[in-house]
């Protein structure tokens, strides 16, 4: 069980800290530099296309360190993010085994159960890591650079965070195993990414579109956690966990 643990651990290593680099990046790029995003938002102001989707009501309230970190990080890059960082961390688990004709030497080793469940298992550690990381940045920088910030609103966002990726992860494990190149479930997932939130433009369909949860919509609006929602994707991810393994069980090599 040690020996599959390291060895998940270095086949992810790569993704994870790209990822997280990504993270960072996308962070630093934003969080120090809110003066210069309000002042040139303000030279935009007269210019009627602009203030037609940014009127100036909405600048004079990016001055406010809470909303321009609130709806900037989590609703708009970070959250964006958020189904494709559970999608990178799931898409490779078993097709680069099948596709590196590695599966057949783990198979002698391990048990079915055991493999699959130990993919699974660091694959979702790993994505958990980074959206933690991701979801406490705002708290971390607001507390070093002395900036006001409204720390409570911090657990409820990594709720969102956190299942909004467990929702795709899950559903990206699916892929992996179905398909015996790595190619296949990168393009299913973020095809059906593409799908859902396509369809979820439909109001009766609204549902589909992960990224208003990811986003946290319920939470600018009406300052709680979608429960309903929350229990709908640990449902879903739990009904897609059991299912890929009994792909995987059945599946010959």
């Amino acid at each position: 069980m040690i020996k599959g643990i390291r060895k998940e651990f270095n086949d992810m290593k790569v993704r994870f800290f790209g990822t997280l680099i990504v993270i960072l990046g996308l962070f630093f790029i934003l969080a120090p530099f809110q003066k210069f995003t309000v002042s040139m938002l303000e030279g935009y102001m007269g210019n009627p296309q602009v203030e037609k989707f940014l009127p100036g009501s909405m600048i004079e309230r990016l001055k406010e360190w809470n909303f321009y970190i609130n709806t900037q990080w989590y609703g708009k890059n970070f959250g964006q993010i958020i189904p494709i960082i559970g999608i990178l961390m799931a898409f490779p688990l078993f097709a680069r085994e099948y596709e590196n004709g590695t599966i057949a030497f783990l198979l002698v080793r391990r048990s079915r159960k055991e493999i699959y469940s130990t993919k699974v298992f660091m694959g979702l550690v790993g994505t958990v890591l980074l959206v933690l990381i991701g979801g406490i940045l705002p708290a971390i920088f607001s507390s070093i650079a002395q900036k006001s910030y409204e720390y409570s609103v911090v657990p409820k966002f990594l709720i969102h965070n956190i299942f909004g990726a467990l929702i795709w992860y899950t559903l990206s494990v699916i892929f992996s195993v179905l398909f015996n190149d790595q190619v296949k479930p990168l393009l299913s997932s973020l095809g059906l990414l593409a799908l859902t939130t396509t369809a979820g433009l439909i109001k009766s369909l609204k549902f589909l579109n992960t990224f208003s949860y990811t986003l946290g919509m319920s939470i600018f609006n009406h300052d709680k956690v979608d429960i309903k929602y929350t229990i709908g994707i640990v449902i879903l991810s739990a009904v897609f966990i059991f299912f890929g393994y009994l792909i995987f069980d059945k599946k010959e090599i």
